[in-house]
Formats: structure tokens, sequence, C-alpha cells
């Protein structure tokens, strides 16, 4: 397998805000202080970090919440997210990151890139306000060879002195904890599970469950995942929800299209029932003719699933005309795009939380979604949208019929998802986390 030197760090053009360089040890253009230092272990693909004094004296601020205030302050922290691309659980990390960041915790994050893909290794999909790396591996298209080289990029790269690991997925999960095995690293490992995916191939099924099963403290995003966690696994874990930036939504752009929309965003693999929704189209343009389905959706963990398919199942059903497939949007067109629809979908089999449910809900638009996963802990039936049996498609197709032909039950909806949504916060999510860190430092 081919070496290759881990992506420098990219960040916006924030005042006095720490940078990463690459082995060479040359300042970022731009930068004041040029004060800087290499990772000490040796035979290591090294950042070199470039600090700013002022960053230094804000970062290291006492914490003034009510509850936080025993972490010590600078406390070193590793956060491991496998993608650079929109997925739920990295914007799960991005966000706690930037908040923990902003309590005084020193964060860096740490991604993974195809070394295919110049864009993904140049940075994440949003611009971001703590110093990360991203590490590029050679894709394989058979998922086991492409995670174990996934996980060897972690295990090559990642720091050894950090003082806590906090890994938001299995690949990240998995090479934190063969290097603790094996003594490379010592410090309390955490991992985030969003899901826990029953994979079809048994390997990767028993691959997952290891992955939880080695960490040494768990996070879920839900009541549902602790409860399934606990039932099915036998561990214990801390709810740290997802949470939303109203401001993120803030200025939507006026609404460029009256035609009823239907917007899903998400993955193209089968836990995200995209199919559904493409079949329940066909219902749905039979009773609102000029309905359509905007589906963003992008190839997910297995990297295999092709959007070809979908496009071949809309012609059959006769919706094609109907259905849209965008891979990726940017955050403007993101925007754009919860404007202009009136319905937002998400008709999963499995899921941890429904993220973009939230997106669409602090937007003002009603949802339709499946009863599974954390998503009834975010929707109420019947408050802020309609919940539907997963592979219901006559249902689906009936929920989306009666929202696109009854605007005052979606504006009704769509205020009350608004007040719902607001009501998870990413500051009281970074809070728990970090008082879960604090219970583990001081038990060690």
């Amino acid at each position: 397998m081919m070496a290759h030197e881990p992506a420098f760090c990219r960040l916006p053009d924030w005042d006095k805000c720490p940078q990463l360089n690459n082995v060479s040890q040359i300042p970022i253009a731009g930068v004041e202080d040029g004060s800087s230092f290499r990772h000490p272990v040796a035979n290591l693909h090294m950042f070199t970090f470039v600090h700013h004094e002022g960053f230094r004296e804000r970062s290291t601020k006492k914490l003034c919440t009510d509850r936080v205030g025993a972490v010590r302050i600078g406390l070193k922290v590793a956060m491991l997210t496998y993608s650079t691309r929109a997925r739920g659980g990295v914007a799960h990390a991005l966000k706690l990151a930037e908040r923990l960041r902003a309590l005084g915790v020193e964060v860096t994050i740490y991604s993974l890139a195809r070394a295919d893909d110049p864009s993904a290794s140049r940075g994440f999909f949003r611009d971001v306000s703590v110093p990360f790396g991203i590490f590029p591996y050679e894709w394989h298209p058979d998922m086991v060879t492409r995670l174990e080289r996934m996980i060897a990029a972690y295990s090559e790269n990642l720091p050894r002195d950090a003082e806590l690991y906090h890994s938001q997925d299995c690949v990240g999960g998995t090479a934190l904890a063969r290097m603790k095995s094996r003594g490379t690293i010592s410090a309390p490992v955490f991992r985030t599970i969003h899901h826990v995916d029953d994979f079809a191939e048994p390997t990767l099924y028993e691959f997952e469950k290891s992955a939880v099963a080695h960490a040494d403290h768990r996070f879920v995003v839900s009541q549902y995942w602790k409860d399934a966690l606990r039932r099915d696994f036998g561990f214990e874990s801390v709810i740290s929800y997802n949470g939303v930036d109203e401001s993120d939504f803030r200025d939507l752009p006026a609404r460029s299209s009256r035609r009823p929309t239907v917007l899903f965003i998400g993955g193209l693999e089968p836990r995200k029932g995209l199919e559904f929704l493409v079949l329940a189209m066909k219902q749905v343009v039979e009773r609102v003719p000029d309905a359509r389905l905007v589906a963003v959706a992008k190839a997910g963990f297995r990297g295999t699933d092709e959007v070809g398919w979908f496009k071949v199942l809309a012609n059959r059903t006769g919706a094609a005309g109907s259905v849209e497939f965008l891979e990726s949007v940017s955050q403007e067109k993101l925007l754009t795009l919860y404007a202009d629809c009136d319905v937002v979908a998400l008709p999963s089999r499995n899921e941890g939380w429904g993220l973009s449910l939230m997106e669409g809900m602090v937007c003002g638009k009603p949802v339709v979604a499946t009863r599974v996963g954390g998503i009834p802990e975010l929707v109420r039936d019947g408050a802020d949208g309609i919940l539907v049996e997963p592979g219901d498609i006559v249902g689906l197709a009936d929920a989306l019929c009666k929202l696109l032909e009854d605007p005052k039950m979606r504006a009704r909806m769509g205020e009350a998802g608004k007040k719902r949504a607001k009501e998870f916060s990413w500051d009281e999510t970074a809070k728990v986390v970090l008082l879960a860190y604090e219970k583990a430092l001081q038990a060690r």
C-alpha cells in the first residue's frame, strides 16, 4: 500500500485560530506566531502545530458553566470521525468538537479520506473552527479489506499523547482498541454509538459488535439506543443527543419554486430506505400530479451503493420525471432546498436519530418518517409530523399527500416542529460529554 502524507488542516479565516501545517514545519501563510512542535513519536506521519498566543489565552479560560468546572483546563482530546463528507456522525463530531473547544478543551479532529479523492483530503464539507488532520487510505472494493486499510491509516498516524480519545464510529473505535491493546496508547477511549447496523454480511456485523465492546466508555444519541445497547450487548451508556444550531438555518432564502416538493437528505445505503420513498412517489403523483421528490443522497459507508439503481426504480414505476437525485450540495444549496420544500421525509429501516429531520424542523418544515430508532424521541406523531412503519409504502404515500394537500396542517406541524427542535442544544450536549470525560479521568 502506498504511503501518503496526511493532509494539513484548512481553517476559515478566524482571528487567532490555531492551524496545522505539514511535516515541513513551515508556518502557514498569514500566521504571525511561528512557534511549533513535532509529534513526539518517531516514524509517524506528523503534524506541526502552529499556535497563536491569543488563542491559547482564550482557549484556556476558566470554564464558566453551571455544571462543568472540575475538568482540567486544556485537556487534550483526539476526536475521530471516519469521513469528511456531510454525514450525520460527521456533523455531530464537528459541532461537538467546536462546543468542547469553547469550553476550554483542546480538541483536535482526525478523519480519513480516500487517497484518490483530493477534494475529501482538503477538508470537511464545511469550515470548522477547531484544528484537524486527515489521513489518506487506499480504497478497495472489498469492504473488509477497506476497513483494515482505514484502521491502519488511523493506527499509523494518530497522536500517542492525547489524554482522551473519542471515536464517532466503529472504524476509529477499532483502531483505538487495537492501539490500546498493544500499549501504544493508554488514555481512556470513548465511543459514540449513533446506531448499530445489523449487516447482512456476518463478518461485518461481528466487526461492529467488537467495536462496541472494546470501548472504555460509551455515548449513544437516543434513549432507544441506550436501551438497545443494554439489552443486546449488556453495556451501559450516556445519552448525548444531537443538537441543532438555529443560526445555521436562520437566513433561508426566499422560496424559488412553488412546486409541491418532498425533500430527502441521507445516504443510498439500505438502512435509509430511499427506495420506499421512490416507490411511494408513484402514488403521490397520482393525487398531487405536479409533486416532486428531491433526494440528496450519496453512497454510504459500504461505498458500493449506486444512484443508478434508484433511477432505474423510478423509471420502472413511471415516476422518473418527478424524482431528482443530487449527490452532494453546498451549504448554500442546502438552505435553498430546505426553503423550497414542503415536507422533509426520512423512511429509514434503522436510524440513530435523524439529523435531517431536525434540520427540516428548525426550518419550519413538517416531516414524515418511520417509527424506528431514535426518531420517535424527536418527532411527535401528529404534532411535528407523521410517523409510519418502515416499508409501508401506502402509508408513506398517504402521509405525504395529506401534508402536500393541506397547507394549514403543514403550517401547524412546521411551527410545532420548529419549537421542538430548539429543545436540543449542542451546548447542553457538550456539557454532558464533558461531565462524562471528567468522571472517567477521575476514576483512573
